[in-house]
């Protein structure tokens, strides 16, 4: 596989920002259980970041691939593992219900990795013509006579 550089670059980065975002916000863990308003709009918050790191990570991977790929898959489980795992870690009387937490990580998760991949899918073909173009144009510039430059 000649990405698998990529692939493994993508997984680390993803790792990080994922345990770097589920550190830095534990202390609105607490509020996502509270039943108000806050809590239900971090509960969706937390839903849609995660998500929408999927999706961005999915999409630019496969931009420069060629085809389908399980990659959106395995960074959405990537993205979920650090949060799911620091739910249990974490929990006490007052921290996030994992029971409530973690289905709502694996929902936004597995919706990024399905939007990922179909938005992956769209930026292999706009990527796919736009270096098809590059090269037609290149190769037009170098059959033309009249485009050489003399020293």
């Amino acid at each position: 596989m000649d990405n698998l550089p990529r692939f493994f670059f993508y997984v680390s980065g993803l790792l990080v920002i994922s345990s770097a975002f589920t550190l830095v916000t534990t202390d609105l863990l607490t509020k996502v259980n509270d039943g108000t308003v806050l809590g239900t709009v971090l509960f969706f918050a937390f839903g849609l970041t995660y998500m929408n790191m999927v999706v961005v990570a999915s999409r630019r991977f496969m931009r420069r691939l060629e085809g389908p790929t399980p990659a959106p898959y395995v960074f959405a489980i990537l993205i979920l593992l650090p949060p799911a795992v620091w739910v249990y870690i974490y929990e006490s009387g007052t921290a996030t219900s994992p029971a409530v937490y973690v289905p709502m990580l694996l929902a936004a998760c597995t919706t990024g990795a399905y939007f990922g991949h179909k938005l992956g899918l769209k930026a292999q073909i706009i990527f796919q013509k736009n270096l098809r173009a590059y090269f037609e144009q290149d190769r037009r510039l170098h059959e033309e006579p009249g485009n050489i430059e003399k020293k």
